[in-house]
């Protein structure tokens, strides 16, 4: 019975192989796409020398069947903004030799075991920079790269794409699960690929790494004790990726124009980046699903998102600053992070703490942003010795949560100084406002016991009815 099985299985393999065909494309013949919808698992599309862009392609183009997409030399997809080139929804898809101009993502790869071999991803227009990646690996397993250049960009490795499944896990927004299972991240094999003309380094499964000096970009996964020091991995789609390790130490290093995150550190244990910068970067520095990570001395300026904590519990970001940027310095859905000395200048919100809990904000600079200095988005949290001008609304609070809002110094803020709605049980104390020109305090909703005492006005207080304060009988009414 056995070699009956195994000769069904033999003859089924020789057919198989016999009946493969090859299809080709050209750029004043068949496209691409109609190659693709054309052919059957086990055959193999070839590119023709030319161009192939969206006057006659369809993007992104699909590939659903377990192919060979093969270009020969002189052949260009030339992908346009704001999509893939490919999407790899097929597992066993081999790619082969072919030259990808993005202006997004060059590889949406969503199937296991593919192969990539001799390929160039390069990004076509640094205008479409922002969220551009050369490979994104999208909850898939046993990726080989081999040979391959990218040049403006890089891989990234996630977990699988959002869908319903993915609620309450941490995520990258928009995109992909940030990923819950390590052999997304670990089955894979890079061998003799670069960034911008230096090593990709993919480094996993080792007890001690000391990163080396000369990458293009790096990916540390499943490791012990991590160390980076000194590297400058600019002009990638993420620089630094850091995954599932025990304790990482990054320090002095540069992140600078990439698509994706500058530096980027998820599920791991713990450790500090220290004295390290992005610009120009979309996520400068972002932490997803950590224990105990500290930032500290890091600089993020003029990035489309400055420094992000995701899911990350009792963490630290000291003496760091967002210059510039989107979203300042940002937090959300982890509990007991301390932000220390930060400053944030001339962003659009320069702290956006949303849905942490037990967050504190001390001795922090707020200056010059043009929607908010601090918003607190339903995050019970002590605010204390901050300053804060110069904003359009100076700080919003809101969310049936408590807050500790102690000793800060409210100078000039535009539209308005503090902005509190439907606070409960808050302690609003000890904190200055001058220079105000429209509004220091607006108070909307009920304030749910919250005390209000000795805070030094510019400007009374502006109040709707239902907002009304517990006060100190000793402090005279604001």
């Amino acid at each position: 019975m056995k070699k009956l099985l195994f000769l069904a299985a033999l003859l089924l393999l020789l057919f198989g192989a016999a009946g493969a065909e090859t299809w080709q494309a050209a750029p004043e013949g068949r496209t691409i796409g109609e190659c693709l919808a054309l052919c059957r698992d086990g055959d193999t599309v070839t590119l023709a020398p030319g161009t192939y862009d969206a006057a006659r392609e369809s993007f992104p183009l699909t590939v659903d069947k377990a192919i060979t997409l093969e270009g020969a030399e002189g052949a260009v997809i030339d992908a346009p903004q704001l999509t893939s080139a490919l999407r790899i929804e097929a597992a066993g898809v081999t790619l082969r030799g072919l030259t990808i101009g993005i202006r997004h993502i060059g590889l949406y790869a969503i199937g296991d075991d593919m192969t990539v071999e001799g390929c160039h991803i390069c990004l076509a227009d640094p205008d479409w920079r922002t969220s551009s990646c050369g490979a994104w690996l999208g909850g898939v397993r046993r990726a080989i790269f081999r040979d391959c250049d990218f040049t403006g960009c890089g891989i990234c490795m996630a977990g699988p794409p959002i869908s319903e499944h993915s609620q309450g896990l941490p995520v990258l927004t928009g995109m992909f699960e940030v990923g819950e299972e390590r052999e997304f991240f670990t089955t894979h094999t890079i061998e003799n690929c670069r960034v911008n003309g230096r090593p990709m380094y993919y480094i996993t499964g080792q007890p001690t790494v000391q990163a080396p000096a000369d990458a293009g970009q790096l990916i540390c996964v499943d490791c012990g004790a991590v160390t980076v020091q000194g590297l400058d991995c600019s002009d990638a789609s993420i620089g630094i990726q850091l995954t599932y390790n025990d304790r990482v130490s990054v320090s002095g290093c540069r992140a600078d124009r990439c698509g994706i995150f500058g530096i980027y550190v998820s599920k791991c244990g713990g450790g500090t980046v220290r004295d390290s910068s992005t610009e120009g970067t979309n996520h400068g520095f972002d932490v997803r699903a950590c224990q105990g990570v500290t930032l500290l001395r890091c600089t993020a300026l003029n990035c489309d998102q400055g420094l992000f904590f995701s899911f990350v519990d009792h963490g630290v970001m000291a003496d760091c600053a967002a210059i510039g940027t989107g979203q300042g310095i940002f937090t959300a859905k982890g509990k007991g992070n301390l932000f220390l000395r930060c400053r944030a200048e001339n962003c659009e919100n320069g702290f956006n703490l949303q849905k942490d809990s037990d967050a504190m904000m001390r001795d922090c600079v707020i200056a010059g942003c043009s929607v908010c200095g601090v918003r607190l988005d339903w995050t019970p949290c002590i605010v204390t010795g901050c300053d804060l001008t110069d904003n359009w609304v100076g700080m919003m609070a809101y969310g049936d949560v408590p807050y500790v809002l102690t000793g800060n110094t409210f100078t000039a803020n535009r539209s308005c100084g503090l902005y509190l709605r439907g606070i409960a049980y808050s302690r609003i104390g000890g904190n200055v406002f001058t220079g105000h020109l429209k509004s220091s305090v607006d108070a909307r909703g009920t304030m749910h016991g919250s005390l209000w005492y000795e805070n030094a006005l510019d400007l009374p207080l502006s109040a709707q009815p239902e907002a009304v304060f517990t006060q100190l009988e000793e402090s005279p009414a604001p």
